[in-house]
């Protein structure tokens, strides 16, 4: 990086980061929001970097090829919800038509793109047809929403 700061220089390239908008429509995952270390590669989307039938050895590799013979429970999806504004300081519980608990919302921010708040949330597994229409709780108030694939842009 050294580098790349000094031959950017004359474009005053510093260090950065995607703001959580940008983060969360393109689905960049942050780890200790969106998972940690409860969930498995395979429940958020990294099965494509886990590779169980290397020769190579690893740590937990054992658990990792029984978690992928018997299957997932859990997994990441995208939700728009149809409000204006959120705070997500904890999980939110995301609930089905019947009020039953089908998963928690883990990020969300209003998408100005989307013009309503978008997340990433963690649902269980008989919940992943899309579409799925849920409802969540925000400032005492029941909302609706929609699961849907990620990333959203």
């Amino acid at each position: 990086y050294d580098y790349l700061f000094i031959v950017g220089k004359e474009f005053n390239v510093k260090p950065g980061y995607p703001n959580l908008i940008e983060r969360i429509e393109s689905a960049l995952l942050s780890c200790g929001n969106d998972f940690d270390n409860n969930d498995n590669p395979f429940e958020c989307g990294f099965d494509k970097y886990t590779n169980i039938d290397s020769e190579v050895e690893f740590v937990g590799k054992d658990i990792l090829q029984k978690i992928h013979s018997k299957g997932i429970s859990k997994k990441l999806m995208g939700i728009m919800i149809d409000a204006k504004n959120i705070n997500v300081s904890h999980s939110i519980e995301i609930k089905d038509q019947n009020d039953t608990n089908i998963g928690e919302l883990r990020s969300g921010v209003y998408s100005p793109s989307f013009e309503k708040v978008i997340g990433i949330c963690m649902i269980n597994k008989p919940f992943w047809k899309l579409p799925q229409e849920c409802q969540i709780v925000i400032n005492e108030n029941t909302i609706k929403g929609k699961l849907c694939a990620l990333p959203f842009i």
